[in-house]
Formats: C-alpha cells, structure tokens, sequence
C-alpha cells in the first residue's frame, strides 16, 4: 500500500444524520484498532488470508482500513496508468470465493450501520485505489467499469441464526435492529450461496459482503459450516461495564448508539458470547484481533478463550499438551480515560494445522 491513503473516508457518519443518529462514530477505540493493524500489516501480509471479517462492523472504519492495508504494492491513486498487480492471496480457510483476493465480510445487527459501511467501503477504495487497481481489476475480470457502489446488497439472516446458541434475555440480538430505511436494499433471508443473485460485481475481492444479524448467525446461513471460517477476524464489542438493568432498557428501546457500547455486567455480555462461537469459525492459521479495556477482566478474558478453544479442539480429537493453546499478545493500547487494549489471538504453532472442519 502506498500513495495517499491513511485511513477510510468515514466524515458521512458526522454529515448524515440519519448515520450520526444510529450508527456508532469512529471514536478512541476504533483509531487505536487501527493502530493495531497498522503495527501488524507485515503478520497480515504474511497470513495471506483468504476470508476476512468484522462482527459489529459500526462505521465500517476498521473493515476498509484491513481491505487497503492488504492491497497489492504500489496499488494507491497515481499519476501513472500501467496495470496494477492484482492481489492474489491464498489462505488457510476455506478457499476464496472472491475474484482476486480475499473474501471480506461485515456482520452489524443495525441495518443503518450496514448502510453506513457500504458508503465507507466504497467511497474509501473509489478516492484513493481507482487507478490502476480497481480500474485494472474490473477490466481485466469482469471487461467492465468500475461500478459506482463496492459494497454487495445485504443479507439478512433467518430468525434461525439468532438461536444459534442459548441467547439469554440480557443479550444484544437481532430485536435490537430498527426499521431498515427505505433506500436500503435487502435480500431474502435465506441464502445457498454467497454469489446466487448479486449483482456482476459482488464475487470481486473489492466488493463488500454485508450480514445482517447476530455474530456470526447471518454468515453461518449464507456460507455454509466450512465458509464460515475466517483468516482474519475483527471484533470491538460494547465493552463498557453496566449494570445489567442499563443493558436490558437499550435494548427494549432499540437504542443502538448505547448498545454500541453497554456491556453489562464487567462488559462482557457480547465478548463472551463471542469466545464461544469464535474457535469454531477461526483458521488454524487464522488471527482474531478484540477489544478490551482494563475492566474487563483482561486475565480471565484471555482464560475465558482457552478454554473455549481448548475445549474445541478436544471436541476435534486434536491431541492437547498441557498449558495454552493460544497465543494472545497485547498489540496496541492508549489510555483515554479507560485502558483501552487491542488484543491479538492466535493458535499457538502446535496447533495452526489444517482445520479439523476442512480436513
């Protein structure tokens, strides 16, 4: 990556009101996440993942920033007009199903959030990657200009995919969402496959595919079990610690600015719901970046997902030596009136192997 770009176009979630009123706004945590990538774009490089994705994806800041921090060289806006290389990246999860790299998915239970992704998506790869990389890809791919929208029509997930797992009362789901707004195109909740019925541009690796639901339900239901699992995953939970009164009243008001970031109890409602579905839609090779503040419980959050994924791979059969299964390793943090941390969590090297779900 090179040339302009610094960091995804994301000032019409400030402009619109409608985006400024239901959509959380990139704030301190989102920046140092960015931060975290940043330190560790040489690592994503070398995971050359072949499925990326962000759970409560918000503004779609952090989403962007991973699709153009894992562009092809030289890939920027120029004055030249040779032929970009396009990005070809094979990764540890099931192969790609996007066209010219990796498959990048965003999941938000707020359709106004999923909205407001696709226009920061879209208007970030259109200012600084049209020329040569977009233009060159479409031409040669798809002998087409490139379209005026990157960002695919969203996927909304069954009622099903919600009771994926025991969904306790004080939990954030799929109650939470408001009323989609009329501009904003859905598809059928049931979905057999992730390109069935999008439009021509939808299988490139620049265009966006959006879920609607909650976690990883809506992915689950579009993908399949073995699509399902991803190379890079990204994660900033409500992590404020709440009582548990102030999280139920959110969500009975449908209040998603507050839901955005009321953890309940320690602030780990949704994180730890999170923990336990993440072992089973990680890559061997994969990594997970989270967000966590002091109050969390940092200790037991990181104990918290051994033993979810140690449990996983004893499920799988995969032979266990005593100790850790994951390494976790605190890559950026800021104080801003909280202890804010990124934490990255990957398979210790015994265990990045082929997936016991693609074996």
């Amino acid at each position: 990556m090179s040339g302009s770009y610094i960091s995804p176009e994301y000032t019409h979630c400030i402009r619109d009101a409608r985006f400024r009123y239901n959509v959380y706004e990139p704030e301190a945590d989102t920046f140092l996440f960015l931060e975290a990538l940043d330190k560790d774009t040489n690592l994503l490089r070398e995971l050359s993942p072949s499925r990326c994705i962000e759970i409560g994806c918000g503004s779609g800041t952090v989403i962007t920033h991973l699709r153009c921090l894992l562009m092809p060289p030289s890939s920027a806006n120029s004055e030249g007009t040779g032929e970009g290389k396009l990005g070809e990246f094979h990764g540890t999860a099931s192969p790609s199903t996007a066209v010219g790299g990796p498959l990048f998915c965003a999941v938000d239970i707020n359709p106004l959030a999923l909205e407001a992704t696709g226009v920061t998506w879209t208007s970030t790869l259109l200012q600084h990657f049209t020329f040569p990389t977009l233009a060159d890809h479409f031409n040669n791919v798809f002998k087409a200009e490139v379209p005026a929208s990157l960002a695919a029509p969203v996927v909304v997930g069954t009622a099903s995919s919600a009771q994926s797992e025991k969904v306790e009362a004080n939990d954030v789901c799929s109650t939470m969402s408001p009323t989609p707004p009329p501009c904003e195109t859905t598809v059928a909740t049931t979905v057999v496959s992730a390109s069935d019925g999008l439009p021509d541009a939808s299988p490139s690796t620049y265009c966006l595919r959006r879920f609607q639901g909650d976690l990883f339900g809506p992915v689950h239901d579009a993908l399949g079990t073995k699509g399902a699992v991803f190379d890079v995953i990204l994660f900033n939970p409500p992590y404020v610690p709440t009582s548990l009164e102030e999280l139920q009243d959110a969500v009975s008001k449908k209040d998603v600015i507050t839901a955005a970031w009321c953890g309940g109890p320690r602030g780990r409602v949704v994180t730890d719901r999170f923990l336990r579905q993440l072992p089973s839609v990680m890559s061997r090779h994969g990594a997970c970046y989270v967000v966590l503040i002091k109050e969390n419980d940092v200790q037991d959050v990181i104990d918290f997902a051994q033993h979810a994924f140690r449990a996983y791979l004893a499920e799988a059969d995969v032979g266990l030596a005593e100790g850790d299964v994951l390494e976790v390793v605190e890559v950026a943090a800021r104080y801003t009136g909280e202890h804010l941390s990124v934490y990255r969590l990957r398979y210790l090297p015994p265990y990045r192997d082929v997936d016991p779900l693609l074996a």
